[in-house]
């Protein structure tokens, strides 16, 4: 392992999370004033659309990418060019039937269906729909050109690409909502700066990773085989998270109104920040344990692990204590008073930051070894119970149904994800050996560091 490129990854995965953290601190005030809260809780809807498909990306992302790294780490180069070729050829087959098909349907759907709102009618909220959808499929695609970069420990480059493009087009969503444009043209503005970030990414891959290659050529069904079952592990957790994520908001609205998605969107983005300060360590560190996994030096991966184990459980309990504390005043005064939160939906959504801030990066790693269906099904269970539960007491309860829904989900994943780290990793001696040592190293990190790096 190089130092270095681990410091880089953290440092560069740092700067991603302040990024994303302003662009969303920045869009939940102009977009809601600027746009009104029907109209903006109309967007956030719409927006569940690429959310849903980029969290799902029908697995196949996630696992061809942990299938490379196993296959580069045992210097097997020509099985990870296989592997992404035939992730490309089933990822490129399943977008070109998905989009001729909701573009069909969509335009097929009797009027009253799309949510329309003064000034936003059928055909603004078609478009718009149509727009979002080639944006989110588009993404995948992006994504799984990174996945190369990953693949042979370029972490900081994909980072830094992905980070670049998240921050220009929600800039650009900005300023046109800004400027009085509406939810149509900034949709245009989504797709119009990823087609252009597909291309450079797709451009940069050829020039620092010539060994793995985007394309058809060398796709593989027998490869296929090895990767639909984990593949369709994580696509039931992507796409239940998507569906719970971005689901929850479309219940909440429909069954409470669309006025009251912006308090519980609002103290929802709070609560993952957090998450996306835990996952600051555990995504860099993520691809070393892969690696180190796919080498068996158990003790090593065991030392990785506690690297992220102890910033988890440290953020876990500072994220949650600080959104019951400051929550309130805080979205008061971060939405100029447009939004008000109930302090009974920033406790469920407290309980839940700390529930979520401790599984995600844990998962990270169980992810990166194509272990996910040890928690993916329970995951989408819970999380099919969540969205019922929100439907039922939404009406009474308003957007605190929706923080004891999340309260709820985050907890059982939770604890499933760590009764496997139980039963499979900490039960072997070397791996609790490897933890131990990073604990008892952790108040030294650059010393840690070099020992990681020595492999030690």
């Amino acid at each position: 392992m190089s130092r270095k490129r681990l410091s880089l990854g953290i440092g560069v995965f740092a700067l991603d999370k302040v990024v994303v953290s302003v662009v969303q601190i920045l869009m939940v005030p102009v977009l809601a004033n600027m746009w009104g809260l029907t109209l903006y809780g109309i967007w956030t809807m719409i927006m569940t659309i690429p959310s849903f498909l980029v969290l799902g990306d029908f697995g196949i992302v996630n696992s061809a990418g942990a299938r490379m790294i196993q296959l580069v780490a045992q210097d097997d180069t020509n099985g990870a060019q296989t592997t992404l070729n035939t992730a490309w050829t089933a990822t490129l087959s399943i977008i070109a039937v998905l989009m001729g098909a909701i573009a069909f349907a969509l335009w097929k759907l009797p009027d009253g269906v799309v949510p329309t709102t003064t000034g936003f009618g059928e055909a603004d909220s078609r478009l718009t729909i149509l727009l979002l959808l080639a944006y989110g499929l588009l993404t995948i695609i992006y994504r799984l050109n990174a996945t190369a970069y990953r693949a042979v420990m370029l972490y900081t480059p994909s980072l830094l690409c992905q980070t670049v493009t998240y921050l220009v087009e929600n800039i650009a969503v900005v300023v046109l909502a800004a400027s009085g444009y509406g939810p149509v043209v900034a949709a245009s503005g989504l797709l119009a700066t990823r087609i252009a970030a597909t291309f450079g990414t797709y451009l940069l891959g050829l020039r620092l990773v010539p060994s793995l290659k985007p394309g058809f050529a060398r796709a593989s069904w027998k490869e296929w085989q090895q990767l639909w079952g984990p593949a369709l592990a994580a696509s039931a957790f992507g796409f239940g998270l998507a569906g719970y994520l971005q689901g929850s908001v479309m219940i909440l609205g429909a069954v409470a109104g669309a006025a009251a998605i912006p308090a519980f969107t609002a103290v929802r983005t709070l609560s993952r920040l957090g998450v996306q300060i835990a996952t600051l360590v555990s995504l860099p560190v993520a691809q070393e344990f892969a690696s180190a996994m796919g080498k068996s030096q158990v003790y090593r991966a065991g030392r990785f692990f506690g690297v992220v184990l102890v910033p988890a459980t440290l953020l876990s309990t500072a994220g949650a204590l600080g959104l019951v504390v400051l929550g309130v005043p805080f979205v008061r005064l971060w939405t100029h008073g447009a939004i008000v939160a109930d302090q009974d939906l920033i406790v469920f959504m407290a309980i839940s930051s700390f529930a979520s801030m401790f599984w995600n990066p844990l998962a990270n790693l169980i992810m990166v070894i194509n272990r996910q269906r040890a928690f993916s099904y329970a995951n989408l269970a819970i999380s099919a119970v969540g969205l019922l539960q929100i439907y039922l007491m939404a009406g009474s309860q308003g957007a605190t149904a929706a923080g004891i829904s999340f309260a709820l989900v985050d907890s059982v994943t939770l604890m499933v994800v760590v009764l496997f780290i139980w039963q499979h990793w900490l039960v072997l001696p070397e791996f609790r050996s490897g933890i131990a040592s990073s604990i008892a190293e952790i108040r030294r990190p650059m010393a840690m560091l070099r020992s990681l790096r020595k492999g030690s």
